[in-house]
Order: C-alpha cells, then sequence, then structure tokens
C-alpha cells in the first residue's frame, strides 16, 4: 500500500493528464483514499449550518450509506454514475486550483501521518465502514432534533479524514465519537416517547 502524501497524489495526477481531468481520473489516482472525500462531502453539508434545513440531513445519511456499503463489500474504489465519472475540467484550471490549494493542503497534512495504517486496509477498513453506515443512518431519526445529526456528521468528518491520510489514530477517535451517535439516537428516542 502506497504512503504517499496527498499533494503527491495530485501533482502526480497533474503529470498524468494533459487536456482535460476526469473525476475517473481523479479516482483512479486516489484509489481507495477516493472513498474518504466521498464521505465527507456530505457529511460537511450535515455539519454545516445547511444540516439545518430539513431534509439535508436524511439525504446525506442516505448518501453516506450508499459510500460506506461500498467500501463494507469491499470496493477498491468508489462507484459512481457514468454523468459524475466523465465530468473534466480544463489541465490548465486543474493547474491553478492545486496551486492554489497546495499551502493549505501541505499545512493540513503536517497534522495527519500514516500511523496504524492497518486499521485502513481490509477486513478493519470494511467493518469501519459498515459501523460507519450504522451511523450515517441514524442521521435520519435524529433530524428530528434540531442540530442532533451534527454529531453523527461530525463523527463522520474526522472518521473521513483519517481514510483519506491513512491515519489510523484519527480514525480511532472517529469511531469513538461515532460511539455518542448510539447515546444520542437513545436519548432522542426517549424524548419523543414522553
Amino acid at each position: 500500500m502506497s504512503q504517499e502524501r496527498i499533494m503527491d497524489l495530485l501533482d502526480t495526477l497533474v503529470e498524468d493528464t494533459e487536456k482535460e481531468v476526469t473525476v475517473d481520473d481523479v479516482v483512479a489516482t486516489f484509489q481507495e483514499r477516493g472513498f474518504g472525500p466521498l464521505i465527507l462531502i456530505p457529511a460537511l453539508i450535515a455539519l454545516l449550518p445547511t444540516g439545518a434545513i430539513p431534509g439535508v440531513p436524511s439525504i446525506c445519511g442516505i448518501t453516506l450509506f450508499l459510500i460506506c456499503v461500498q467500501i463494507a463489500s469491499g470496493r477498491d474504489h468508489p462507484w459512481l454514475p457514468s454523468g459524475l465519472r466523465n465530468r473534466s475540467i480544463s489541465h490548465d484550471k486543474l493547474v491553478k486550483a492545486i496551486d492554489k490549494a497546495r499551502p493549505y493542503v501541505e499545512q493540513i497534512e503536517s497534522w495527519f501521518t500514516p500511523r496504524f495504517t492497518r486499521l485502513a486496509q481490509s477486513p478493519a477498513k470494511n467493518f469501519i465502514a459498515f459501523y460507519s453506515g450504522v451511523v450515517a443512518l441514524c442521521m435520519i431519526p435524529l433530524e428530528a432534533m434540531p442540530l442532533a445529526a451534527a454529531l453523527p456528521a461530525f463523527a463522520l468528518c474526522v472518521t473521513a479524514i483519517g481514510i483519506t491520510n491513512r491515519d489510523g489514530l484519527v480514525v480511532t477517535i472517529g469511531l469513538i465519537l461515532q460511539s455518542g451517535t448510539g447515546f444520542l439516537l437513545y436519548k432522542a428516542i426517549s424524548m419523543m416517547q414522553n
């Protein structure tokens, strides 16, 4: 398993493409790490103020569940609809975007390091994905309580960052935070019954 940093992967992507870069090219470059950003995006949407909009936590929870099911079933990289896979950006725009993002990505990468990488490999990765999928589904009933879906969303963000950076310690912290979702769901159900 490669221990390349995210910035190295982005540089490789730029070097390996000439005219246009498709989403499929990005997914191929990131391999199984491609699941991390796919988990992070809907989790962030549910965590940010957009998560207070009715229906958003449920949509994000279902999306996260579908992504996690792919990981749990042992896929090496995420399946995406062909319409999304074939979307492209020009090489020049990609280079400009990467150059703008470089200082931020390098700063964030300095906080994380590949450690306890076995948590990013099967079968641990598959179990973590299954567990994360269940937590994602918990966002649906938690939507009944204002901002309650933010806890599982935050926990899934932490887990996704750990997956992307192959940092097993961060993944473990994310799993610990995810365990609070069960307690929160129990409290939400008991409040609804009273």
